[in-house]
């Protein structure tokens, strides 16, 4: 049984134990911690986010107990080695993973081969391309809207923008629920305090934020290469 003191909350260590050994009891070949218990961010409700690994495919699963939602994807080593292969934001899930069950080593050896493939990551510069043409779209469409479509604007496109951070980064697009924690970590973005006004501001300071933020991003985007190195900071 591996040592769980470093999880935060009590609720979440004690079905983490439960889980932990009936995997072990049904056979699994690994178990890995994900999600925000795994960062430890997780709040005492958050979701158990499990990946449990079998000879064969098994359905996903979800739970809820003690007001905890758990949730068991279940894979092989096959589909383990596939995603890793396959790169992109399937490799955020294991740079935070945890291993709770590994008897083989094969689950942490994937996972440093993910972390590798993480810091080398480069962003596409069709993607990026594409990326600058949206945001240039948004920009002229919201010169000329009106409060209401300026708001419907910005509410549409934010997630796009924080995609766009994220490629002159050099870093693959996060899951939804990791966004709001990479954000503020990346070394390359706006100076000044732009997120409050962007997300929580009325429509006349998220229009000037957003516009402020789609200006500073289209230059890094459109440039010959997105010059900043690869992050290396995942361990």
């Amino acid at each position: 049984m591996p040592d769980l003191h470093s999880v935060e909350h009590p609720v979440h260590r004690r079905l983490l134990a439960h889980e932990l050994a009936r995997a072990e009891e049904a056979g699994a070949l690994g178990v890995m911690l994900c999600g925000s218990v795994a960062r430890g961010t997780a709040w005492p409700t958050s979701d158990l986010d499990l990946r449990l690994y079998w000879r064969e495919a098994r359905p996903f699963e979800v739970e809820e107990r003690e007001g905890v939602l758990i949730e068991r994807h279940g894979h092989t080593l096959e589909r383990a080695r596939g995603q890793v292969e396959q790169g992109g934001s399937r490799l955020y899930a294991w740079a935070e993973g945890r291993m709770l069950h590994d008897p083989t080593g094969q689950l942490t050896r994937l996972q440093t081969q993910a972390v590798e493939r993480l810091s080398a990551y480069q962003t596409p510069p069709a993607e990026a391309r594409a990326l600058a043409h949206w945001l240039r779209s948004t920009l002229v469409k919201l010169a000329g809207a009106g409060e209401r479509q300026a708001a419907f604007l910005i509410q549409a496109n934010t997630w796009k923008l924080a995609e766009a951070l994220c490629a002159v980064n050099h870093r693959p697009i996060p899951p939804v629920t990791l966004m709001w924690e990479t954000l503020p970590d990346l070394p390359l973005q706006p100076e000044g305090d732009w997120p409050g006004p962007l997300l929580l501001g009325d429509t006349g300071q998220r229009r000037e934020a957003f516009a402020f933020v789609v200006c500073w991003v289209l230059p890094h985007l459109t440039a010959p290469a997105l010059t900043l190195s690869p992050w290396h900071n995942l361990t």
